[in-house]
């Protein structure tokens, strides 16, 4: 008999495939109803974050004395890993990749998209080499925190990634390359053009495309899966292998890595270790630490895989190595709609919103947007929200989705709008709440009548004059809330990404306290503190960086190896 653990991220992945459409949704997770279900297994082995799991399996393991076992170079996490362990196969290197879960695929298998700057695609369409221009800039909207040698190594290890990866049998068809008439320099793209990924590989079925898997990260996994045996590579995977110590000779090289196993221990003696372990997005203890969390009764919800706990914090912590806090980073956006529907999410980030917290009142400018809410409603009681539309309001969102033509690769999401508003609201724990008055809807809200109704009121009246005297809202997004039906549309914070821990220079060597690097140790992907800032998004996106790092790790680490 299958269920779900509260990990479950909501990539309705497992529902849409159920054959028995045993799964359903009623609350933040999915749900497997037991009379429905007949055991096919099919939801455990899709699921991207192994929250799947059979409660009457019990686990088979062979208690054993410590292992060894032998290799060029180990590495440690097995989504972006995977690169670095391919790469460095490549190059004639024998390969242990240690994977802590039950699959390899991590957060990468759940990412959506890289961006490079220039590419063989790039020269191909005649398009200018800007990868300089990307790195002056880029390190300088850091304020220079990020250095050039080290945006150098995103910019310029991004391009040779991807120049690796189109040449695998059949890729160049998964991609798209589309200009944008213009240099654009801001969010994660930096050039003229975009090289995409228009439709998913898994999960095909899913009319939410703000979630993976099946993007860019699984094609990546996937890819490098099949090249695996199809180049003879040799690389061994072992899973339910969990990193915990750093093994060092007597002058501080690192020689191993000591891994936790079902039965007991494993060493891995090898010249170099890459550590692609991801953040710490899953440890409820490093986000209380480091950043405050879990400071209100509510969970909070997050995109990133259960078993990404920071053990590569851990293991330099094992060697006296302190992160620093400045330089690590976890993406909190909010109060947003998921895991619910996708349409509806959207409908809560337009700018027309009328936002209002548990006291019934508003805590912001909406128009600010759900990337940047997050650092508004936070203190607010429950830290979530509510935002609330007449049947009109809704009705004109959408209308705007469906005819804006850059939005027709979502047509599908936005035309059943109505529908995700009717079975929202017959949730045992409605995500949407519809009623005909205002006073109504407070009332099935929890929230004061009065204090509802007054805000509104306030509201129309800033919308009718024209200037919102409580946040400054600009006049474009004043838009009255006249006539019920209303509905009240759910909303809290939740994560994306977690980065940070280990520095690194632009050889993807991890560096001591003092900024010295530790012979033979490299990382890449999140577990790196390279691209991040405390309360900043990444100038590049988060696998754009993994991509690079982890391909750059693996030439470093070959080439260190071949001057011993």
């Amino acid at each position: 008999m299958y269920q779900i653990k509260d990990s479950c991220s909501g990539c309705h992945y497992c529902k849409l495939a159920c054959p028995m459409q045993a799964i359903y949704f009623d609350g933040p997770k999915y749900q497997i109803d037991s009379e429905l279900c007949v055991d096919c297994g099919l939801c455990e082995r899709l699921c991207p974050t192994c929250s799947v799991y059979d409660v009457t399996e019990k686990p088979i393991s062979v208690t054993h004395g410590k292992i060894i076992r032998e290799c060029d170079v180990c590495v440690c996490g097995g989504g972006s890993g995977l690169v670095a362990a391919v790469k460095a196969a490549q190059l004639g290197k024998k390969i242990i990749l240690l994977e802590k879960a039950k699959r390899v695929g991590g957060n990468t298998d759940i990412a959506h998209a890289f961006f490079p700057v220039y590419s063989k695609i790039h020269h191909e369409n005649g398009v200018e080499d800007l990868r300089e221009n990307a790195v002056r800039d880029l390190s300088a909207r850091t304020g220079g925190v990020i250095g050039e040698d080290l945006m150098r190594t995103a910019v310029y290890g991004c391009t040779e990634f991807v120049d690796w990866l189109v040449d695998f049998p059949n890729a160049r068809e998964f991609f798209t390359f589309e200009r944008l008439g213009q240099k654009r320099s801001v969010g994660p793209v930096y050039g003229p053009a975009v090289f995409g990924f228009p439709k998913r590989i898994e999960n095909r079925l899913s009319k939410d495309p703000s979630i993976g898997p099946g993007w860019m990260g699984s094609f990546v996994k996937k890819t490098m899966l099949e090249a695996i045996p199809a180049q003879k590579l040799d690389v061994e995977i072992l899973l339910n292998h969990a990193a915990r110590r750093l093994i060092t000779n007597e002058t501080g090289n690192i020689t191993g890595v000591l891994a936790q196993d079902p039965g007991g221990e494993t060493e891995i003696r090898c010249k170099a270790v890459i550590l692609a372990t991801g953040g710490y997005g899953g440890s409820d203890e490093k986000l209380q630490k480091y950043f405050g969390f879990f400071d209100v009764e509510r969970p909070l919800m997050r995109f990133s895989i259960p078993s990404n706990t920071g053990d590569a914090i851990d293991m330099l912590q094992g060697m006296g190595v302190e992160p620093d806090p400045e330089r690590m980073f976890i993406s909190t956006f909010g109060p947003a709609h998921h895991p619910y529907s996708y349409c509806l999410y959207r409908a809560l980030d337009h700018p027309t919103t009328l936002h209002v917290n548990l006291n019934g009142k508003r805590w912001a400018d909406e128009s600010i947007g759900l990337m940047g809410g997050a650092a508004h409603i936070k203190g607010s009681p429950g830290e979530v929200s509510w935002g609330v539309y007449t049947q009109k309001n809704i009705d004109d969102i959408m209308s705007a989705f469906l005819n804006d033509p850059s939005l027709a690769d979502e047509y599908d999401c936005y035309e059943c709008y109505q529908e995700d508003l009717d079975k929202e609201a017959g949730y045992l724990k409605p995500p949407v709440v519809k009623a005909e008055t205002l006073w109504e809807l407070a009332s099935k809200l929890d929230i004061d009548p009065s204090s509802l109704t007054k805000t509104v009121e306030d509201y129309n009246r800033f919308c009718l004059e024209g200037k919102d005297e409580e946040f400054g809202k600009s006049p474009d997004f004043l838009v009255p809330r006249e006539q019920g039906p209303y509905y009240a549309v759910y909303g809290q914070l939740f994560s994306e990404c977690s980065a940070g821990g280990l520095m690194v220079d632009d050889k993807c060597r991890v560096l001591r306290n003092d900024k010295t690097p530790i012979p033979g140790l490299y990382a890449a992907g999140d577990a790196t503190s390279a691209m991040h800032r405390r309360g900043e998004l990444a100038v590049i996106s988060e696998l754009t960086w993994a991509m690079a790092s982890s391909y750059r790790s693996a030439l470093e680490a070959s080439k260190d190896m071949e001057v011993q």
